[in-house]
């Protein structure tokens, strides 16, 4: 299992209950939404406004499952990398 640096909730609040959860690290800021009951969407913007007010960076959907949950994870890592550490907040 990889580092969880965001302490978003295992699993099973997403498959669940098809929960939302949202978060901000240094404005890096991310949504994981289980829209469907088969598909868990990660939204991810930068800067201090929500996301209704900001421009979206990047999005994917990965399967509401273990394995989904576990990819949404490392996707969600790569983009904070890539847009916070890489220099684009």
């Amino acid at each position: 299992m990889e580092e969880n640096r965001f302490e978003i909730p295992k699993a099973d609040y997403f498959t669940l209950n098809y929960n939302i959860y949202c978060g901000s690290m240094d404005g890096f800021n991310y949504r994981l939404n289980a829209k469907s009951k088969e598909t868990l969407t990660v939204s991810v913007w930068l800067g201090r406004l929500c996301l209704e007010k900001s421009e979206l960076a990047a999005e994917e959907s990965f399967p509401l499952d273990e394995e989904g949950y576990q990819k949404a994870l490392s996707w969600l890592e790569t983009e904070f990398q890539t847009l916070h550490e890489g220099g684009g907040a």
